[in-house]
């Protein structure tokens, strides 16, 4: 019997044409305890979608905002790891699925090492308008320790992904959840958090344990400069004041702040802005 049980949680919205293919690619694996469905206000018929598939499956739990309202899916991760009954916690987005060795590291990692609160694998990339498999992954493709995983996240030499990623509850307690002031980068900003907080080691790196679907409804259009800088000011605002932040990450953070918070600087100055504050905090390397 397997004792490691995972809570899956899936935010549902304008998910009809996939949600049922996301759902039982993760409720048929032993390791998943629940899945959680959180409804949010979609538009289409993934409501009564959400309905079928809790009376044919045990493991299927749906969840609604209070008023029945639409908050967004870092909301709608909150609300399902509140409801979560298990100690472990993974995502899945609504269009995208799992792999049948989605958890098999991470049961083995996570049930007999009490000191590891988090493991990451590889996302694949389906582009269904094209039917087309790629062979690019989306992970951190090699073995850090954990002290260089908020570097690599901070200066884009790799990056978790939300359908990859499985997590202690515990932790989420330590780091807090996603930050629904953020419209973007909200995934992110909890990776760095995660990062910095958590012992977080890797899974299966070399091949997807979860396929992202790229289709016309999920490609994110208004990625604007206003909320890349309030995702950099977040970020300084949260590591400013932790003096065990590492320096070459916390130099990176400086640096988009700079960017977010004077963008009529002229960036040359940026550097020497950034190496100012550096120096006063005495961060050391």
């Amino acid at each position: 019997m397997n004792l490691f049980k995972v809570s899956v949680i899936i935010p549902v919205y304008n998910a009809e044409k996939f949600l049922r293919n996301a759902v039982e690619s993760a409720v048929h694996l032993e390791e998943v305890g629940e899945v959680i469905l959180v409804e949010d206000k979609s538009p289409d018929n993934a409501l009564e979608i959400c309905y079928q598939l809790v009376r044919e499956y045990d493991k299927v739990k749906l969840y609604r905002h209070p008023n029945e309202e639409n908050k967004g899916a870092g909301a709608s991760r909150n609300l399902g790891i509140e409801k979560s009954r298990f100690e472990f916690i993974a995502f899945l987005d609504a269009d995208d699925w799992y792999l049948p060795n989605r958890f098999t590291v991470e049961s083995e990692v996570l049930a007999t090492n009490k000191n590891v609160d988090g493991v990451y694998g590889a996302t694949g990339y389906f582009y269904h308008d094209k039917n087309i498999f790629t062979k690019d992954l989306t992970t951190i493709n090699i073995k850090y320790v954990n002290n260089n995983l908020l570097y690599n996240l901070a200066t884009n030499k790799g990056a978790f992904t939300t359908n990859a990623i499985t997590l202690r509850k515990s932790l989420l307690n330590k780091t807090g959840l996603f930050d629904t002031d953020l419209k973007l980068h909200q995934d992110t900003h909890l990776w760095y958090r995660v990062a910095h907080f958590g012992n977080i080691v890797a899974g299966i790196i070399d091949k997807p344990i979860a396929y992202r679907r790229v289709h016309n409804d999920n490609r994110i259009a208004n990625r604007n400069r206003s909320s890349a800088n309030l995702f950099a000011l977040k970020n300084y605002s949260t590591f400013k004041n932790y003096e065990r932040v590492e320096a070459r990450p916390f130099f990176n953070i400086i640096i988009e702040y700079v960017r977010a918070k004077h963008t009529n600087i002229i960036m040359k100055y940026a550097m020497t802005m950034a190496l100012s504050i550096y120096h006063f905090k005495r961060f050391k390397f």
